[in-house]
C-alpha cells in the first residue's frame, strides 16, 4: 500500500501539520507533499513580514497567513492537475497549528483532525469537512449511526479539488503542559477523544505516536496512518517535544527517532 499522508515539523518555525492526500496513490501523494510544502514557504515568507506589524494586529495577520497558505497550496495543486491527465482529481486535506508567543492557530481543510490533552481531559479542536459530520449537524444522523457507517471517506472540502478553498482558522491559548495531537482519519476513525485521553494519562506523550497507530491497526485500520504530537514546553524542559510517525497499514512499525 502506497503512504499518500505526509507532515510537516517545523520546529524553528513552530509550524506542525499532517496532510492526508486523495486522487489514486500517485496524484494523493504528490498532493499531500505539495501541501506541505507550500503552506511551509507561505507560512514562513509571512511570518518574516510579522516583526515589523504592531503586536495588536498579530492575532489576524496570522490568521491571513495561514489562511493564504492553504489558498495558494490549493490553486498550485489544482493547476497542476489540470496540465497533468494522470493527476487529475487530486487533493488532500490539511490540519495544523502554528505557535506563535503565547498562542496556537490551527489551520484545518478536511477531515484530518487536531485535538488537545489539558488537565487529563481530550478535546477535539476541529470539526471535519465530511458528508457524515454534515448530516450529524444537520440532526439527520447520530454520532453512533455515522460510526457504523461506510461514507467515512467522503469529504465536502479539500486542498487542490478545487481551485479556491476556504479553512478553518481555530486560535487557541496555549498552557505549559499543553499536548496537541494532529492525525489522518486513518487513526481517527478508530479511536475516541475519550480513549485518546485515557491514553495521554497513562503513556509518556512521547510513546504516543507509536501507541496511536498500533491501537488503529489492531481494530481492522487499513489506510495510512499519520500521527503528529507536540508538547508545549519551555526551552529547558528536558523532555521531547514533538514526536511523529507516519505509515501504511501494511508497513512494519518503525522506530521513533
Amino acid at each position: 500500500m502506497a503512504n499518500e499522508d505526509s507532515f510537516l515539523v517545523d520546529a524553528s518555525l513552530g509550524l506542525y501539520l499532517v496532510a492526508d492526500g486523495m486522487g489514486g496513490h500517485a496524484g494523493g501523494a504528490h498532493a499531500s507533499a505539495m501541501c506541505a510544502d507550500v503552506v511551509n514557504k507561505v507560512v514562513r515568507r509571512g511570518m518574516a513580514r510579522l516583526v515589523g506589524m504592531p503586536q495588536q494586529t498579530w492575532n489576524d495577520a496570522i490568521a491571513e497567513i495561514l489562511q493564504a497558505s492553504a489558498s495558494e497550496a490549493s490553486a498550485r495543486i489544482y493547476d497542476q492537475a489540470q496540465m497533468d491527465r494522470s493527476l487529475h482529481g487530486m487533493g488532500t486535506t490539511l490540519t495544523g497549528v502554528l505557535f506563535h508567543g503565547d498562542r496556537g492557530y490551527i489551520v484545518h481543510v478536511g477531515d484530518s483532525r487536531a485535538y488537545l490533552m489539558r488537565g487529563g481531559m481530550a478535546r477535539q479542536l476541529t470539526s471535519d469537512h465530511s458528508w457524515l459530520n454534515e448530516q450529524i449537524q444537520a440532526g439527520l444522523l447520530t454520532e453512533e449511526e455515522a460510526q457504523d457507517s461506510d461514507l467515512k471517506h467522503i469529504i465536502t472540502r479539500s486542498v487542490g479539488f478545487e481551485r479556491v478553498v476556504e479553512a478553518d482558522i481555530v486560535p487557541v491559548s496555549i498552557s505549559m503542559g499543553d499536548v496537541y495531537l494532529l492525525c489522518s482519519d486513518g487513526f481517527a476513525n478508530y479511536v475516541s477523544v475519550d480513549e485518546l485521553a485515557s491514553l495521554a494519562r497513562d503513556h509518556l506523550y512521547s510513546e504516543l505516536p507509536q501507541i496511536c497507530t498500533e491501537l488503529a491497526l489492531d481494530r481492522g485500520g487499513d489506510d495510512n496512518i499519520t500521527v503528529v504530537v507536540i508538547l508545549a514546553c519551555n526551552d529547558h524542559d528536558e523532555r521531547q517535544a514533538v514526536r511523529q510517525l507516519s505509515k501504511t497499514a501494511a508497513d512494519t512499525l518503525p522506530s521513533l527517532t
